[in-house]
C-alpha cells in the first residue's frame, strides 16, 4: 500500500477490527470517504454524511480519488461505515472498557488520566500518547481544557456526565433499523526514539480504544440487539471499573468522625455498587461465551475513586505521588514499581473486604488478576458555589492536584502490551 511519493510502503494488520461495530475485516476493504461536496448522504448514515466508496483510482500519494476526481483523506469501517483512523490498519488495538454508576466520578478520572499520561508517558517512559482521532477524542479533550488548560483557574468546573445518548454515540442504519454504538476515545501508543524497543517500533505500537459508558447501561434490558452499547466488553483487553466509596452507607458509617468531607456527608447515593460490577461481569461472560465458572486472565482494575475522601480509613501513610523509579543505566527510562502497586491495591483490598465484601468477591471471581487501585482525580472535595441563584458543587481548576489516575492505565498496559511500559519485579 503506497502512501508517499518516494513509494515508501507501509505494513498493515491482516485483519482489522472496527473500534465501533467490532466487526473484523482485511485492509483491502476499507472503505474511503468521498471528499467532493456533492456526494453525500450516505445509505447507512445521516443525510449530511459524505459518501462511503471502494476505490478504484489512487493519486501518487496513495490516497483514493471519489467519482468525481477529488482527493479523499478519511477511511471508513465497510461494516458500519463509521470514520476509523489510519492507524487502525497499521497497529493492533487494545480495548479497555471503563464501567461505573453515575456520580461514581467517572468523567474526572477519565480526563486526569489522559492528561496524565499525556505528560507521563514521554518524560517518564519514553512513549508518546497522542489521540488518533481528535474528532472522536472531543469530548475528552474539552474536559481536559476545562480543568487543567483552563484561562480562568478560579472559575468553577463541574463537567457533565456520561449520558446514554448524544454526543457520547453514533447511530447506524442496519437492517433496516437504526443501531446506536458507543464512540470510543482513541490513542496512538509508540515507543519514542530514547525507547528501548524504539527499533522494534512497529511490533510494540499499539492503538488503544477507551470505551466510557454511562452506569445506565449496565440496567437490566440496557444492551440490545438495536442498542449493542456495552458489546465491547467482550473484545476487552482489561475492565476498569470505577468504585466510590462515598456512594456507599457502610463506608459512610466508617468515615464518621473522621472526616466531614461533603462528598462523604452529603454527596449522592446511587445505585448499589457491587450489582452493577455483578451485571458487568455476566455481560462479558455473555458476549465472550464464557461458562458462568470461568475467570478470566485479562486483568480486572476497580479503580476506587476520591480516595482523599476516605483515606483516614487506611492505616498506611498517604500515596506517594510517583509508583515508579527511574531505571539504572537507563537514561532516564522509569520502571513502574510493582511491588509499591500490589502492596497498594493489597492494603486496598484489605479494606474493601471488611466494608464491602460482596464486591471484591464479585471481582475476584471474575478475573485472575484483579487489582484494586486508589486514585483522586482532583486531589480535594468540591466546593459550594452559587450559579443564577442555584447551589453548585464544582471544583477550581487551580485547586486540582490528581494522584494515581495514570496508574490504572500504566497497569493495564504492562499486562497487554508487553515491550511498552517496564516493570520491576522486585
Amino acid at each position: 500500500m503506497s502512501t508517499t511519493s518516494n513509494d515508501l510502503r507501509i505494513s498493515v494488520l491482516t485483519r482489522a477490527t472496527c473500534p465501533h461495530c467490532w466487526a473484523e475485516f482485511a485492509p483491502e476493504d476499507t472503505l474511503w470517504i468521498a471528499a467532493h461536496p456533492e456526494l453525500n448522504n450516505d445509505p447507512l448514515l445521516s443525510s449530511d454524511q459524505q459518501r462511503r466508496f471502494l476505490p478504484s483510482r489512487f493519486n501518487v500519494a496513495g490516497n483514493a480519488l471519489d467519482i468525481r476526481g477529488m482527493v479523499c483523506q478519511e477511511l471508513a469501517c465497510p461494516h458500519c461505515h463509521l470514520v476509523i483512523p489510519r492507524s487502525l490498519l497499521e497497529l493492533p488495538p487494545v480495548f479497555i472498557s471503563i464501567a461505573g454508576t453515575p456520580a461514581c466520578g467517572k468523567s474526572y478520572f477519565l480526563a486526569a488520566m489522559t492528561w496524565m499520561l499525556r505528560n507521563t508517558m514521554p518524560h517518564y517512559f519514553r512513549l508518546t500518547y497522542a489521540d488518533a482521532d481528535a474528532q472522536a477524542n472531543s469530548i475528552l479533550t474539552d474536559y481536559e481544557e476545562q480543568q487543567f488548560l483552563n484561562p480562568n483557574p478560579d472559575k468553577p468546573v463541574k463537567l457533565r456526565k456520561t449520558e446514554v445518548e448524544g454526543d457520547f454515540y453514533d447511530q447506524v442504519l442496519q437492517g433496516g433499523e437504526t443501531i446506536s454504538y458507543p464512540r470510543p476515545f482513541m490513542f496512538t501508543v509508540r515507543p519514542t526514539t530514547k525507547h528501548p524497543s524504539s527499533r522494534k517500533t512497529r511490533r510494540v505500537s499499539r492503538l488503544l480504544c477507551l470505551y466510557d459508558n454511562a452506569g445506565e447501561s449496565f440496567l437490566p434490558g440496557a444492551d440490545t440487539a438495536i442498542n449493542p452499547v456495552t458489546r465491547h466488553l467482550a473484545k476487552s483487553d482489561a475492565v476498569m471499573f470505577c468504585f466510590d466509596p462515598t456512594q456507599d452507607p457502610r463506608f459512610r458509617a466508617a468515615c464518621e468522625g473522621k472526616t466531614d468531607d461533603y462528598q462523604v456527608v452529603k454527596g449522592p447515593v446511587t445505585a448499589r455498587q457491587e450489582i452493577v460490577l455483578h451485571e458487568v461481569t455476566n455481560r462479558i461472560r455473555e458476549h465472550a461465551g464464557l461458562k458462568q465458572t470461568d475467570r478470566r486472565n485479562e486483568p480486572l482494575i476497580v479503580v476506587v475513586t476520591k480516595c482523599d475522601a476516605w483515606w483516614p480509613l487506611m492505616d498506611i501513610e498517604p500515596l506517594s505521588p510517583t509508583p515508579w523509579n527511574i531505571k539504572p543505566n537507563s537514561k532516564g527510562l522509569s520502571y513502574l514499581d510493582l511491588p509499591r502497586v500490589q502492596q497498594i491495591s493489597h492494603a486496598v483490598r484489605e479494606l474493601l473486604s471488611k466494608v464491602t465484601p460482596e464486591l471484591v468477591a464479585t471481582a475476584e471471581e471474575f478475573s485472575k488478576q484483579t487489582w484494586f487501585i486508589p486514585v483522586t482525580a482532583t486531589g480535594g472535595s468540591p466546593e459550594l458555589f452559587e450559579n443564577n441563584g442555584e447551589p453548585l458543587w464544582a471544583v477550581r481548576p487551580r485547586n486540582i492536584k490528581p494522584i494515581w489516575c495514570e496508574v490504572p492505565m500504566l497497569l493495564a498496559l504492562a499486562h497487554v502490551a508487553g515491550g511498552l511500559i517496564p516493570v520491576s519485579r522486585k
